[in-house]
């Protein structure tokens, strides 16, 4: 009953495990990146959790404007 209750259930908080599959990175990436702090996370005792919405605003801070090119210049 309670695996088909986890089924059910939508929630923003991803595992270790869908947070890699999203990102398409190794767990092995996701698990030093956490421990250097360089994304977002929340611990509570020895679980480790991702917040969607908080993983999508970290990925859209480091993008980058992109070069410009000599049509955007208007020259």
């Amino acid at each position: 009953m309670e695996g088909r209750l986890a089924d059910t259930v939508s929630t923003p908080w991803m595992t270790p495990q869908a947070t890699a599959r999203y990102l398409g990175i190794s767990l092995g990436t996701l698990r030093n990146w956490t421990s250097a702090r360089y994304i977002p996370f929340v611990k509570r005792g020895r679980v480790v959790r991702y917040h969607r919405d908080s993983i999508d605003r970290w990925l859209s801070k480091g993008s980058c404007p992109g070069r410009t090119t000599i049509a955007d210049s208007g020259i």
